[in-house]
């Protein structure tokens, strides 16, 4: 389901920008819709990627996050911030809550993406629109954040090749089950 047409609208008087049509209210909409599915999504493939940790099977995982943490541990530490998240008792970055927690804030941010960026322009139904968004979101893994950590390419430095089918089954799972959720309530909320 396309949310409308784009056009071009001012803003702050000089600059243009694309933005949907009847942005706005139906911004915040897709805004509310999108974490609702991506709240989902996210729970289904921590499931999934759960499910294989229990079967042995190693897929690729916390790759954004060790990205994160070799660019930000540095200048972080500089500006104090892990004294500060220290001293309110946060948890560690090592630890499963905050590993967890940073997997569904980056889940939810997806989810963002998808709903304001991808699905307007998207050709398809909700299946078509998921799979696009799954094989971007994987190449842009794949081809960056795995190569960068020096696990080479989609990780098949580290990876088996089931363990590289596997992480492409929950990750392609996350993305299906966004688009389909997201399709749903976003009929529902105008229907």
């Amino acid at each position: 389901m396309s949310h409308g047409p784009h056009r071009i609208a001012a803003v702050s008087g000089r600059a243009r920008w694309w933005v949907p049509a009847g942005a706005g209210r139906s911004l915040s909409r897709a805004v509310l819709t999108a974490l609702a599915a991506g709240a989902v999504a996210i729970a289904v493939n921590i499931a999934v990627l759960d499910a294989f940790d229990a079967a042995g099977i190693v897929t690729a995982r916390g790759g954004l996050q060790k990205l994160v943490r070799i660019w930000l541990a540095a200048p972080l530490t500089r500006l104090g911030a892990d004294g500060l998240w220290a001293s309110l008792g946060l948890p560690g970055p090592d630890t499963p809550v905050f590993k967890t927690g940073f997997k569904v804030a980056v889940g939810l941010l997806m989810a963002l993406a998808y709903a304001v960026l991808l699905e307007p322009v998207l050709r398809g139904r909700w299946l078509q629109k998921g799979l696009a968004a799954a094989l971007l979101f994987w190449l842009v893994n794949a081809l960056a954040v795995l190569p960068l950590l020096g696990e080479g390419v989609a990780g098949l430095r580290t990876l088996t090749a089931g363990g590289l089918f596997c992480y492409a089954v929950a990750h392609t799972t996350f993305f299906l089950v966004l688009a389909w959720l997201y399709d749903a309530l976003s009929r529902r909320r105008l229907g």
